[in-house]
């Protein structure tokens, strides 16, 4: 059984032997620290679950630590004489692998020269290591499981958390879940990030919603705002709530603080007993209630996407539709097109782009039309987006009430004679290298300079700043 939960940093800053002079600036987070490991002390788990931001991450996995070794150190951070070894909870990485090949869950055990393949080396991590340097110095009789997790959303990673909970049980052992994590790094100029006003939103509400004793209230937060918070531990969180879920929870906040631009957060999160709520369910509910009202105030090109992805994820073929002289007609529904039937019409580029809760999930688009009309573009870049985008695999049925939709309609290009004259939030751009081309739309989340969007353009094209011949220029009308 599942006999606590604690939500942990992982700076090795903490530790004195890495810090150096810096430590003395988190002596709070580091008290608490300590704390966690005496109480985790006189819990006497056999097990301990640590969920790390810092292993491998895939799309499509949960990755299981399986290298043999158990071991870490503080090496790549220039300390030498710290050096751990933990040893293996193979029952428990065993037993959650069956339960999740029955579940159809997404959990991978990764072994040492899988690692190596993903250019990762097989230790435990600092996300890993920073909580268990300060726990084993106060019990060391436990089993250890490294985790990471996927980039799903955080449902999904809610629902994988259930998945662990129920192979924990199975295990009949007791079982202590770290969530290894920072909060926002945009906490100001001076940290990681530049400050942005998400960061110490987030950190705030983080820390009410687990003093209030409503820390599944997190997973309703605007998932946009959540990643321009610039957090690394929400995802971490969620695997852990959702092994949690089963249970009453009482939670608290151990310490806050935030020196260096990142918020450094402990709280605890004890069960009570059996829980008579699911508020897994609850959760995934709400987000279906929010997904149809949103549906029904978006723009008509955005509801003419949407249904076309719902149709093609269910049944992989288009919807029958026709286009008349006051909209598009559908099979189950009309969608008048009053104010934009003159759009409709032209021919031009069209973007469709496709998130799950704030994380990009598919984008595909044309440059310069390829149809007979603005919506006929819509409709071939839709079942692109959800189908045919090489980054990511095809969105499923269960996906579908998770994703948010925007179109971008393109203006025709002009060749670029002067950078200066372009804005990244007005003008995308095309850069050309030998036959090769990238392209970045205008106006997305963290570039705020020609010179980044330059480079990420020609990273994309496959080629570099120095190698760009020309550039092209675009504007778009985009809609929500």
């Amino acid at each position: 059984m599942i006999v606590a939960g604690y939500l942990m940093p992982h700076a090795p800053v903490f530790i004195e032997e890495v810090g150096g002079g810096q430590a003395r600036k988190v002596q709070s987070t580091q008290q608490a620290m300590h704390d966690v490991g005496k109480e985790i002390a006189a819990l006497k788990p056999e097990l301990i679950v640590v969920i790390s931001p810092h292993g491998p991450i895939f799309t499509d996995a949960i990755s299981l630590y399986d290298f043999e070794d158990y071991s870490g150190d503080f090496h790549r951070f220039g300390e030498f004489t710290l050096n751990y070894r933990f040893k293996k909870a193979t029952g428990l990485l065993s037993q959650l692998m069956s339960d999740s090949a029955k579940q159809k869950g997404l959990y991978y055990a990764l072994s040492e020269q899988q690692f190596r393949k993903f250019q990762h080396d097989p230790k435990l991590d600092h996300g890993v290591l920073v909580p268990l340097h300060f726990i084993a110095q106060h019990y060391q009789d436990f089993e250890l499981l490294a985790m990471s997790y996927g980039t799903f959303s955080p449902v999904s990673l809610l629902k994988h958390g259930q998945i662990l909970s129920e192979a924990i049980e199975k295990m009949g052992k007791r079982t202590v879940i770290i969530a290894s994590g920072d909060m926002s790094h945009a906490l100001s100029n001076n940290g990681p990030y530049n400050y942005n006003e998400n960061g110490p939103w987030f950190d705030s509400l983080m820390q009410e919603c687990v003093s209030n004793q409503k820390p599944y209230d997190a997973f309703t937060l605007p998932h946009e705002k959540l990643e321009m918070a610039a957090e690394c531990g929400f995802k971490s969180y969620a695997l852990m709530m959702g092994a949690l879920s089963k249970y009453a929870l009482e939670s608290n906040v151990v310490s806050y603080e935030g020196p260096f631009g990142v918020g450094y957060l402990v709280a605890r999160f004890m069960p009570l007993g059996k829980s008579q709520q699911d508020p897994v369910s609850i959760i995934e509910n709400k987000i279906k209630r929010d997904h149809s009202e949103r549906i029904k105030h978006a723009h008509p090109f955005v509801k003419f996407a949407e249904t076309i992805i719902d149709h093609y994820v269910r049944h992989h073929h288009l919807p029958n539709w026709s286009l008349d002289a006051h909209g598009i007609i559908m099979d189950n529904q009309n969608i008048p097109l009053e104010g934009c039937m003159a759009l409709s019409k032209q021919k031009n580029g069209t973007f469709v782009s496709i998130k799950k809760n704030g994380v990009l999930r598919g984008c595909i688009g044309t440059i310069m039309p390829t149809r007979e009309n603005v919506i006929y573009e819509i409709a071939q870049n839709a079942v692109s987006a959800c189908s045919k985008d090489y980054r990511f695999d095809p969105i499923t049925p269960d996906e579908l009430d998770e994703l948010t939709v925007s179109v971008d309609v393109l203006s025709d290009l002009e060749v670029v004679k002067d950078i200066h004259s372009l804005s990244p939030k007005k003008n995308g751009i095309i850069v050309h290298s030998k036959g090769r081309m990238g392209v970045l739309l205008p106006n997305l989340e963290g570039i705020d300079t020609i010179e980044e969007q330059m480079k990420i353009a020609s990273n994309k094209g496959g080629f570099s700043v120095e190698e760009i011949d020309d550039m092209e220029t675009f504007t778009v009308e985009r809609f929500y």
